[in-house]
């Protein structure tokens, strides 16, 4: 399961944008990115379990249950902090569109 949601705006932090990914075997992840764009995450948190994580995302970024959109977990091989099927390969990125990959600029 991954969902996403914008932060408010804040004097204690630059975050944009929060998400988080629970993952079957590894436990939860809450993704922080500096842009509402789909770019890589500034940073990342570990957490046992998706209540840890929410409680985290709201005490710190003012997330409430309503602001969260749920997306599909990352396609096989793709960066898990990336809303479109988006791999690395070599030092460039791929993305998964029309049936096939193509490059593309991430704008970072």
């Amino acid at each position: 399961m991954r969902k996403y949601a914008l932060t408010k705006p804040s004097t204690s932090h630059d975050i944009k944008k929060v998400m988080i990914y629970e993952t079957e075997h590894d436990g939860i992840y809450l993704f922080v990115y500096l842009s509402h764009r789909d770019l890589p995450a500034h940073n990342d948190f570990w957490f046992d379990d998706l209540e840890d994580a929410e409680h985290f995302s709201k005490a710190y970024f003012q997330t409430s249950k309503a602001d969260w959109i749920l997306i599909d977990d990352p396609m096989e091989s793709c960066q898990h902090d990336l809303i479109r099927p988006i791999r690395r390969k070599n030092n460039s990125y791929e993305l998964f569109e029309n049936g096939s990959w193509r490059m593309v600029e991430l704008g970072i």
